[in-house]
């Protein structure tokens, strides 16, 4: 308990913080509208006391604590937080009322033999709340005279992503959805073509959100790993953003990389499996205009990995390859312009370190 309390009064460790299960739990049903105890996997739900669920409140029980992985999460708003955070927003205790409070030992431990336990499986919907899919005229047409709609169509023709040559299956927009109404959603597919992961994209410029957001509690797949098919060559292209792999057949995105050794997700890298016999290449933005994916491109090459390596008469006019599209009216970037610029090992860091 010592070590608990000492770190309740380092602000530094408060996301790290593991409080006992038991605390948690009587805050839990104390503070959280509704309070259910699911026994079958030993999680706890209730309405959502930061977002207070709209018209659902009450009906739905929207808000989960996991005790296996100390998170408290919220499916409307989406709030994800370690436990403490979240008995901190909520009451409006300050660490040393928590402190207090466990030294003290003044809180209620329940007894769960008397609480209700329906058997409740916890699903993450594979896409935000009312999606419309922009690629089906049926569902545009009823939204016709929606000007968020008509603008989010407007926006992919003007990307040329309405006739991009690997573009994907469907693209939607959430007109409700709490954390990704009125941008861009992206479904990433598995193999077997079914979502299991999204990116939304802001593409209004008062959207003061960040550009991307993804599906939280969701391991980051490939972005359209199930379009890959042998019919056009032995290699994946691989991009950082879904957009970009839209110009090139047998693109796929994982959806962002951070510099280090780690560039694809253990999900990402069982998918890339199932290619044994294709070689891969690396299709970062422009290393003439971007310094960090000049950086990533050097991990990359000293990793063993093929990198593209934009042409200078290309790659200090544009920053991506969407951007390049627009601007020379291109629905697909031929395989062959990729490969002729693709470098690896010390010949590919000889030509960054010239530029």
């Amino acid at each position: 308990m010592s070590a608990i309390l000492r770190g309740l009064n380092s602000k530094k460790t408060q996301k790290s913080l593991h409080l006992p299960e038991s605390y948690v739990v009587s805050k839990f049903f104390e503070l959280g509208p509704y309070p259910l105890h699911n026994s079958y996997n030993n999680t706890y739900q209730c309405s959502c006391p930061i977002c207070r669920e709209g018209k659902s409140f009450g009906k739905k029980q929207r808000c989960f604590y996991i005790p296996s992985n100390d998170l408290i999460f919220c499916h409307n708003c989406g709030w994800s937080s370690k436990p403490l955070t979240w008995i901190l927003k909520v009451s409006g205790m300050s660490l040393n009322e928590v402190s207090d409070e466990l030294v003290e030992g003044e809180y209620d431990m329940l007894d769960m033999s008397e609480i209700d336990k329906p058997e409740v499986e916890i699903k993450i919907p594979s896409l935000p709340e009312d999606c419309i899919n922009l690629f089906d005229k049926t569902q545009v047409s009823f939204y016709i005279k929606n000007p968020i709609v008509l603008d989010t169509l407007k926006y992919l023709k003007n990307r040329h992503l309405l006739k991009a040559v690997n573009k994907p299956d469907a693209m939607y927009l959430s007109l409700k959805d709490f954390t990704h109404r009125n941008r861009l959603v992206i479904p990433f597919k598995d193999i077997d073509g079914k979502i299991v992961f999204y990116q939304s994209r802001k593409i209004f410029e008062w959207d003061d959100r960040i550009r991307y957001s993804s599906k939280r509690h969701s391991d980051k797949s490939l972005f359209n790993i199930h379009k890959v098919d042998s019919s056009h060559g032995d290699t994946i292209y691989v991009f950082e953003g879904p957009l970009d792999a839209c110009f090139v057949k047998n693109g796929v995105a994982v959806a962002g990389i951070t510099e280090g050794s780690h560039f694809y997700t253990d999900k990402q890298r069982t998918q890339l499996a199932q290619f044994k016999f294709f070689q891969t290449v690396w299709c970062l933005d422009s290393q003439y205009l971007d310094a960090a994916s000049k950086e990533k491109s050097e991990e990359l090459l000293k990793a063993g990995q093929s990198v593209f390596i934009w042409p200078s008469v290309d790659g200090k006019r544009y920053k991506d390859f969407n951007e390049m599209c627009i601007d020379k009216e291109m629905y697909e970037v031929p395989p062959e312009y990729i490969n002729q610029n693709t470098y690896s090992g010390k010949n590919g860091l000889l030509k960054l370190s010239i530029m």
